[in-house]
């Protein structure tokens, strides 16, 4: 089924000085748009303990927009990583010409949909949810690239509490972002991922994730894209922390077509075997005592999904105190670009 993809953003400096958050689409207009074609979405987060922080934010994204939209004809898959190369190349050269190579660096996460499938890749700590309409669900689709995150499997161990990790002051350090000679992770879908009427995206800085619940954003993404970004904003102003940082959603709602009415892929199955289940009965003489609004909320076998797209969380979400500790132009313009 064909999907219309509608986009939504929104941004605030916190209590920072400075912007350093980034983000652009391609194939869309920020706000307000409709595309049935391919988009693109981006977001960077410039290393706000860092130099240079906000300039390498946004000449990752321009580069990753401008590298993507010079090689669209190549698999999705492959167009994210040489984007991503290129964003990094284009990071390092400007830390060897300030600050130095580990003096500038940003995160980035990107989330590419071609024919109503969704891909990404990332490095950092920015996140990309996706909210499944058919269950009410939000995943988080990657991984963070922090000290916490390499401390957990010590949790699991038994080496290590999630008390200790709190008190680490290390623990929001980044341990693999843009900027260096080489990326030293890297987090990519497997494989493709089916994406659905009702579904969400949400592309999200650190200064939201962790802030704001699972629960919250899972509350506010079902509705239009644009005011939901609006609203996620609007409640970190309302929280006032101290040590606000930078915040900014990019989110690409995913409808059906003018004229065309769907089934969530989840409930189509088990609202089949109720059914059957039924005529089964009827044609047996056997009565069959069963809940038909359970079996219409029976959790059937997930759609197939990417390996991290399908698994839990391995850690519970945190909510940092302090910012983090970690000590050429582009040659295609994007179609629609948001800093």
């Amino acid at each position: 089924m064909s999907l219309s993809l509608h986009p939504g953003n929104a941004q605030w400096i916190g209590q920072r000085a400075e912007q350093q958050d980034a983000f652009g689409f391609v194939g869309c207009e920020a706000r307000g748009g409709r595309q049935t074609g391919d988009v693109l979405v981006v977001l960077a987060d410039g290393m706000g303990g860092l130099r240079q922080g906000g300039e390498a934010s946004r000449l990752a994204v321009r580069t990753f927009l401008a590298q993507a939209a010079a090689s669209a004809n190549a698999p999705v898959a492959t167009t994210l990583a040489n984007a991503l190369h290129a964003a990094n190349q284009a990071v390092n050269a400007l830390a060897r010409a300030t600050e130095g190579e580990g003096e500038v660096g940003t995160t980035l996460i990107a989330a590419a949909v071609r024919e109503g499938r969704l891909d990404w890749i990332g490095v950092g700590d920015s996140r990309l949810y996706l909210y499944r309409a058919a269950d009410r669900s939000l995943t988080p689709c990657n991984d963070s690239h922090n000290l916490e995150h390499r401390l957990w499997p010590r949790v699991i161990a038994g080496h290590l509490t999630p008390e200790d990790i709190a008190a680490d002051p290390d623990r929001d350090a980044l341990t693999s972002f843009l900027g260096l000679p080489e990326i030293p992770e890297t987090d990519a879908s497997v494989r493709p991922l089916p994406l659905e009427p009702g579904d969400r995206l949400l592309l999200c800085s650190d200064g939201v994730d962790g802030v704001l619940s699972r629960d919250e954003l899972k509350a506010l993404l079902p509705g239009d894209p644009q005011s939901a970004a609006e609203t996620l904003i609007a409640r970190l102003r309302e929280r006032a922390l101290e040590y606000q940082d930078n915040a900014t959603v990019a989110i690409l709602a995913c409808e059906p077509m003018p004229g065309e009415t769907t089934v969530p892929t989840r409930r189509r199955w088990p609202r089949r075997l109720a059914r059957l289940m039924l005529v089964g009965a009827l044609l047996t003489g056997t009565w069959l005592w069963f809940d038909p609004q359970g079996w219409l909320d029976a959790d059937s076998t997930p759609t197939e999904a990417t390996a991290r797209a399908s698994r839990p969380e391995a850690r519970p979400p945190t909510v940092p105190a302090d910012p983090r500790l970690v000590a050429p132009p582009a040659a295609v313009a994007p179609e629609a670009t948001a800093e």
